[in-house]
């Protein structure tokens, strides 16, 4: 749902040194490939130690703890036993006329002062491959920001992300334009930071430089990222595809990361970091399974990436899964915490006291590189990061005077050294990398090594080696949790929390109404005309001019347009009397239609799945393979028992959680 296929730039990264018809400029694809190439093959090694929170990276960003990393995910999609952090959501700027000022009048809201108790990342997705003058828009976004404000929480406000990729935007500074008027807003309230996040190796054919709005309008620097095995789930794909988007034998989270922390470093940009969006593939589209591979990627993810890379404070990862029948795409399964083994790995890593769980708090310690002259009392704490281009398992081995002590090859490579191993006094100590037998470096450094005489310990302990814990019971779910105090309606109060969350997101993007009072009606039937409106709104496919020409619609119908349209779009035909019948209740069967019409004109080569239905009661042969499309998109709002009842009317509270879902598929 939120993490795409690279596709502009496909034919290139399978064919690197031949025409790309689609890529805005080859050369530049040139150069980042060999500029990834260069990157990829660049050995790296490096020792660190604990230190005081003090010692660690700090920008004096909006929200940015002094020390650590905060840890989240989206606010329904939390790993069992690690408590968040940041909590984020997914909301989308449409520009369409239905919100522009005209239809959307101001309604200034007083800004609440935040209680600094909880932070959110809100991803306010926007794409555009013409120009918008957002000034049209600018009733409605202010609105937006007003609400943001009105919370009383802090908000990452992460807006137009990926905007490098897909030709989400064929004009860099019309991006640019874009962030730039949000921000401009946004920063007149106390509580809302700006992020500014690109792909992290997507748009081999732009400069992330031409997207960057200034220094003055972004407070974070976001990025997704992604770890996966294949090239779209390809264990056969070229070798520059891989290079291009860092996978296969090369694939590794901290190279991904070096991408970002990259381009900062050429661009004199020092702010804060958060992975917006990100996590391991341990399943591929085909249902290949990698789970041990990807182990190894999460040790890298969450143990590698604070080390090397100290200026990434925030790590929210995706932790959900969006099937899909394409094993053509990168579609892999980064639902880690349905993975017992993958979460219990994650679990034993996030202990590091590095990563804050709370909002606001500060790491008491953070990483340091190793140097000369380093002074450990009562106990000797190191850790490493290591890379060897092609290489998945390094092993790190550290002596003291000369005598090996310890070797591992699980990332980060912690050992924790006391008296009992290291005699008081100053000693040498020397730390080396291998892949197999064959040693890659070596670092050697003077230390001092003293009993502990002064008191500064982490609280609580972290034990650096743990044994393999067994992984708790599952019990989270993706759906029907704690609303996030989107809607508004009064009468949604004691409905359920998708309910509450799809009529508030719908609303708020323009696509579904109340009525005039003010309440939504959840349990009143909707009409088969305010049906065909909301997905005509959805699509931006509102025709004022249109006219179907039923036969029972007349010039007087608030839904004449809205008949044309949607009869134009293929989205109702009507009855084979040549009637509309807007008024009349929709039923299941027909709203399902409506539906799986709709994903397979927005999905291009769409293929019906193949499974037969276990409903218990009898769906007719019209819409069969419509239900089909919309049970396995899982869109569809079942009675209990296994029935359709495809002839029973649909609730307008039913039909939101359908709608909301529909919307998730096709954008």
């Amino acid at each position: 749902m939120y993490k795409k296929v690279i596709s502009i730039v496909l034919s290139a990264a399978m064919l690197f040194g031949t025409t790309a018809a689609m890529a805005k400029s080859d050369s530049l694809i040139d150069s980042n490939i060999n500029k990834m190439r260069s990157m990829l093959y660049e050995r790296d090694f490096r020792v660190y130690r604990e230190a005081p929170s003090t010692d660690g990276v700090y920008y004096y960003a909006k929200f940015e703890p002094v020390s650590g990393v905060y840890l989240g995910t989206p606010a329904n999609c939390t790993f069992d036993g690690i408590d968040n952090a940041i909590d984020t959501y997914y909301e989308w700027f449409q520009p369409n006329e239905s919100i522009n000022n005209y239809n959307c009048p101001r309604n200034e809201i007083p800004e609440k002062p935040s209680s600094h108790e909880k932070l959110v990342g809100c991803n306010w997705n926007f794409a555009s491959q013409t120009y918008v003058n957002m000034a049209e828009y600018s009733n409605y976004i202010y609105n937006f920001i007003d609400e943001l404000a009105a919370r009383g929480q802090d908000i990452l406000l992460i807006f137009g992300k990926e905007m490098n990729i897909d030709d989400n935007f064929l004009v860099e500074q019309h991006f640019i334009d874009a962030f730039r008027f949000v921000a401009d807003y946004a920063h007149t309230k106390e509580n809302i930071a700006m992020v500014w996040a690109p792909n992290d190796t997507g748009g081999l054919d732009t400069r992330l430089i031409d997207f960057y709005p200034g220094d003055e309008y972004v407070d974070w620097i976001g990025c997704s990222l992604y770890s996966m095995p294949y090239f779209q789930g390809n264990p056969d794909a070229p070798e520059g595809s891989n290079i291009g988007f860092i996978m296969g034998p090369y694939a590794n989270p901290v190279m991904r990361a070096k991408v970002i922390a990259t381009f900062m470093e050429e661009n004199n940009i020092h702010k804060p970091v958060c992975i917006t969006e990100g996590g391991v593939g341990y399943k591929s589209p085909s249902g290949t399974d990698y789970t041990e591979w990807a182990e190894q990627q999460v040790r890298r993810y969450y143990g590698e990436i604070c080390r090397r890379y100290p200026q990434f404070k925030c790590i929210i990862s995706f932790n959900n899964f969006y099937e899909t029948d394409d094993e053509s795409c990168d579609y892999y399964r980064y639902d880690m915490g349905k993975s017992p083994q993958l979460l219990n790995t994650l679990q034993i890593l996030t202990q590091d006291p590095i990563y804050l769980k709370s909002y606001p708090s500060i790491a008491p310690i953070s990483y340091v590189e190793a140097y000369d002259g380093m002074d450990f009392e009562g106990e000797i704490k190191l850790s490493a990061y290591g890379y060897e281009p092609k290489a998945e398992w390094l092993t790190v081995k550290y002596f003291i005077d000369g005598e090996e002590k310890y070797e591992t090859v699980y990332p980060p490579y912690n050992v924790t050294l006391t008296s009992n191993e290291v005699a008081y006094g100053e000693h040498s100590l020397t730390v080396e990398l291998y892949s197999g037998t064959g040693k890659l470096a070596s670092v050697s450094y003077d230390i001092k090594f003293e009993e502990k005489q002064k008191v500064w310990e982490m609280e609580p302990q972290w034990n650096w080696n743990p044994e393999p814990t067994p992984a708790p019971e599952l019990t989270y779910t993706y759906r029907d949790e704690a609303d996030n105090g989107m809607c508004t309606f009064p009468d949604m109060a004691d409905k359920p929390a998708e309910m509450k969350n799809a009529a508030g997101f719908l609303a708020k993007q323009g696509i579904i109404k109340g009525r005039e009072d003010g309440n939504f009606y959840p349990d009143d039937d909707i009409s088969r005309a305010e049906i065909a409106a909301i997905v005509l709104r959805m699509l931006g496919k509102t025709d004022d001019t249109a006219d179907g020409k039923f036969a029972d619609v007349t010039n007087d119908d608030w839904f004449l347009s809205i008949a044309g349209a949607a009869k134009n779009e293929h989205i109702i035909s009507g009855y084979p009397d040549n009637t509309f019948r807007g008024n009349n209740p929709i039923i299941k069967q027909e709203i399902t239609a409506i539906m799986a019409k709709t994903i397979i004109q927005e999905k291009e080569n769409y293929q019906i799945p193949a499974f037969e239905l276990s409903y218990s009661d009898a769906v007719e042969s019209w819409v069969y393979d419509y239900v089909k499309i919309c049970k396995h998109d899982d869109i569809l709002v079942d009675a209990d028992g296994g029935t359709f009842n495809g002839d029973k009317n649909v609730s307008r509270g039913n039909a939101a959680i359908m709608l909301k879902r529909l919307y998730d598929i096709i954008k």
